[in-house]
């Protein structure tokens, strides 16, 4: 099975795919640790796409999560969670990953920790609304991936909808 879990910033989408990853064993790709490099740097495109290449052609089953439309365009699930969430809730949980991360400082950080920790050392008001104004586009990016897709979607607000993709996951292919 191929899983591509899409959203806005603070949706849940990692939480969700280390479920998935744990429960069935599948690989989990994080597309935020596709384009990132740990220290806060972006990997340009070709060492995106290069590493998306390898993990599609070394894994035949997969989870994968992220927000950036010019990596999971790529990609060809047989089932896409969407996760897009409130407004309101997503400004809080993203509020909270600073506090978060602020627990981080001067610690000796295992370079395993995904490389969000990193982004989110210091919270400001100027940053909580460039994340806002990106969650915007992202939600407008995925409308129109989704606008055409002939293959099934479910919609994942929280943990309570966790069961109905685990379904999905055991039943597919019967």
């Amino acid at each position: 099975m191929k899983i591509l879990i899409i959203g806005p910033l603070g949706a849940g989408k990692s939480t969700l795919a280390y479920s998935i990853n744990k429960k069935y064993g599948v690989p989990r790709l994080n597309l935020d640790e596709v384009q990132r490099v740990t220290g806060g740097g972006y990997r340009n495109e070709d060492e995106q796409l290069s590493i998306l290449h390898d993990f599609l052609k070394n894994n035949d089953n997969w989870v994968m999560e992220g927000c950036q439309k010019t990596l999971y365009e790529k990609v060809n699930p047989n089932l896409i969670v969407d996760m897009r969430i409130s407004r309101l809730l997503a400004i809080r949980r993203f509020t909270l990953r600073f506090f978060k991360a602020k627990k981080l400082i001067g610690k000796n950080v295992s370079p395993e920790l995904p490389v969000q920790a990193y982004h989110y050392r210091k919270v400001t008001l100027s940053k909580i609304l460039d994340w806002d104004r990106a969650n915007k586009e992202i939600n407008q990016q995925i409308d129109d991936y989704l606008k055409n897709k002939k293959i099934p979607i479910i919609k994942c607000k929280g943990f309570s909808d966790y069961q109905k993709i685990f379904d999905y996951i055991e039943n597919f292919g019967s």
